[in-house]
């Protein structure tokens, strides 16, 4: 078994750290990037899904973005596509995970969300994600 450096592992240490979870909604009509909740400082990402009950009828493409600025900077999710079958059920974000996933931010962080399409989207959605992230205990870091 694997043991951390200059650790001693007994039934209280290293201490457990909970999971929190901020949940956001997209429609199609959110094509500009919304605030959806603030990451605080020190929070290391660690987890995105995306629900749905019906998928994108875009005519091409059909995608969700989530992070600091959707489209560019994603830490939760990069082009997350809702007009496939992932845009259907309770799904892990898989290759579509943000680019932040595993890191620790460094300051309070805004969040947003965002829908994109190529071609006209009558119906789809609306889609809830779920964002995870933990905060290490004090003196530890990621």
């Amino acid at each position: 078994m694997a043991v951390r450096p200059n650790v001693s592992v007994t039934s209280t240490t290293p201490p457990a750290s909970a999971v929190l979870t901020q949940f956001v909604q997209v429609k199609t009509t959110d094509t500009v990037a919304f605030d959806a909740f603030v990451l605080p400082k020190n929070a290391v990402i660690c987890g995105a899904y995306v629900m749905g009950t019906t998928t994108s009828d875009s005519n091409t493409s059909a995608s969700i973005s989530v992070g600091s600025n959707p489209g560019t900077t994603n830490e939760f999710l990069v082009a997350y596509d809702v007009k496939a079958a992932t845009g259907k059920g309770y799904n892990a974000a898989g290759a579509a995970g943000g680019t932040s996933m595993g890191s620790q931010v460094t300051s309070n962080t805004l969040i947003k969300a965002k829908y994109t399409e190529s071609g006209t989207a009558t119906t789809g959605g609306p889609w809830l994600v779920k964002c995870e992230y933990y905060i290490p205990q004090s003196g530890l870091t990621f």
